[in-house]
């Protein structure tokens, strides 16, 4: 008998909508006790950067409100709202909301550099 164990280990998935970026419960999670975000886009890898900001950064790194965006948390989701954020992330990458209302892409979370990489290129169907 040749069996594969499935692994309890659930997904990261991010879903951008034209007016907002959602996550599941297991992405959300590393959002749960900060303060703000930072939002980047890695060009050569076709990468959202999510990056998790505390109090203390914004004052000891002296982080411009500008670039700070809230992020809420709900008990199944957090979401991130911002049709600029989305705009500017069009710019970059080419998501066509007339095609579809939402696009979901896997994440991972980097312990190394401390925030949630969207793929970009992993889009799940």
């Amino acid at each position: 008998m040749n069996v594969e164990w499935f692994s309890n280990d659930k997904e990261k998935i991010a879903t951008i909508y034209e007016n907002n970026i959602t996550f599941n419960t297991v992405a959300s999670n590393y959002f749960k006790d900060i303060y703000s975000t930072l939002i980047g886009y890695d060009i050569e890898n076709n990468v959202l950067l999510v990056k998790p900001v505390s109090k203390d950064d914004v004052t000891t790194r002296n982080i411009p409100s500008e670039e700070l965006h809230s992020v809420s948390i709900k008990p199944s989701y957090g979401r991130i709202n911002g049709k600029n954020i989305i705009k500017k992330l069009c710019n970059y990458f080419p998501i066509n909301f007339s095609l579809k209302k939402a696009y979901r892409y896997m994440c991972e979370w980097s312990n190394e550099e401390k925030l949630l990489k969207i793929y970009l290129t992993k889009e799940v169907k």
